[in-house]
């Protein structure tokens, strides 16, 4: 077998062992028999993983409990004991970065939440050593708060905004670290610190994956989540998959172009969707209309930006007209994704959604009117609002999906498949 075959192989193991175990954590307690029409993969394929992940200690078998299916059976035979995950099997930590505040959570297996903590800290002002000192010195408190040692985290994931290449671990730009004159190598950075494997990650795919563990994004194989905050990003799963593109910074949806004279955005071209969509950019449309105090950080622009949303919320025509304008400008672009990818769904979410009812009547009749014909009404929008603590919980996602495709064992430090 030649050396392409193998990796194939491999792949195909990886991939499988994914499914099996993810479909044991989302349906447990569950049966071998359950577990197979479900992933739709062979009886022998399934054994041999199961037999694996109980081997490892990653599953078990629970023989008090069976389902209903399996109790009508009892009188024709010994019923089928059910499936369900160790969740102290292994333990991950995820972060995500705002500019504002570093949000962190210790996740067990099974992604359920054992400790949170969030440090209000202005992060741009900060650097890369000092943000990686911050994060080091937040997962050791995290983890000493949920009640277990560093020597047990398998892996760290941190989100932050910006072009993030996750597998490199490199970020090449992001508001925070933008006065770096160099791509910033914060993962490495962060596993010398800890001793511990450690991923970044663009914070939209974040989202994607707690929307798809946890969300509106289960059991759907081909979504969207756009998300509207300081910027605009996106996530995009594809046949099941978290698409990062050929050099692992795909889905800019932000900077996609709606009109080349328009606005300038953050990125320094003109006419991106977050030059219209953004709260940066509803504050310079709302200061036409109203005074606004200067804004010159993270916090000071969200409360400028809660002012205006209170003011058009209570009858403003004017800076109602803003945000028609920008949730038309949002819907146009989305009614793109929409034609170009065929999306089951849409899901909107961020901070934005503090202006959701303000938004969501321009952003859908934009869709409805620019989407093709043979698509309109085929795509569910959804609009869904997260806090950074559930973007943090992603990013522990992040550390379990690496986990959850590869053979392990507890006593043995993991290298990521991301």
């Amino acid at each position: 077998m030649d050396a392409m075959q193998t990796g194939d192989t491999e792949l195909i193991r990886a991939i499988n062992r994914f499914h099996v175990l993810d479909t044991i954590r989302r349906f447990e307690p569950i049966s071998r028999a359950e577990v197979g029409e479900r992933t739709q993969l062979s009886r022998t394929t399934v054994s041999a993983i199961i037999t694996t992940l109980l081997d490892e200690g990653v599953i078990y078998y629970d023989e008090g409990e069976t389902s209903g299916a399996t109790k009508s059976m009892a009188g024709r035979g010994r019923p089928r004991v059910l499936l369900r995950m160790n969740p102290n099997a292994a333990y991950v930590v995820g972060a995500k970065l705002s500019m504002h505040q570093v949000s962190i959570t210790v996740t067990n297996l099974r992604a359920d939440p054992l400790a949170c903590l969030v440090l209000p800290v202005r992060t741009w002002r900060l650097g890369a050593e000092l943000i990686a000192d911050l994060l080091e010195d937040g997962i050791r408190a995290a983890v000493t708060k949920a009640g277990i040692t560093m020597a047990q985290i398998a892996g760290v994931g941190v989100g932050l905004p910006g072009f993030i290449d996750s597998v490199a671990g490199i970020s090449h730009w992001s508001p925070i670290l933008a006065a770096e004159p160099a791509p910033v190598p914060l993962a490495r950075m962060l596993s010398d610190r800890l001793g511990v494997s450690a991923v970044i990650e663009n914070d939209a795919n974040l989202v994607t994956l707690a929307e798809r563990w946890f969300g509106h994004g289960q059991g759907v194989d081909n979504f969207v989540v756009v998300t509207v905050e300081a910027g605009i990003g996106m996530g995009l799963f594809i046949n099941g998959d978290l698409y990062r593109g050929h050099h692992g910074m795909g889905t800019e949806f932000g900077h996609s172009k709606i009109d080349r004279h328009g606005p300038l955005c953050r990125c320094g071209q003109h006419g991106c969707v977050e030059a219209f969509c953004a709260d940066y950019a509803i504050l310079r449309e709302a200061r036409k209309i109203v005074d606004l105090p200067p804004t010159d950080d993270e916090p000071s622009i969200e409360a400028a930006v809660c002012e205006v949303t209170r003011l058009a919320r209570e009858g403003n025509e004017g800076l109602r007209a803003v945000f028609d304008a920008a949730g038309e400008i949002l819907g146009l672009g989305i009614a793109n994704l929409v034609n170009v990818i065929d999306p089951g769904k849409v899901i909107i979410s961020g901070a934005g959604m503090r202006a959701a009812d303000l938004l969501e009547p321009s952003v859908r009749a934009a869709v409805a009117t620019n989407s093709l014909k043979v698509l309109a009404g085929r795509c569910e929008i959804v609009f869904h609002d997260w806090t950074d603590e559930v973007w943090a919980r992603g990013a522990a996602s992040l550390v379990l999906q690496g986990l959850y495709r590869l053979p392990w064992s507890r006593n043995a430090r993991i290298e990521m498949a991301i």
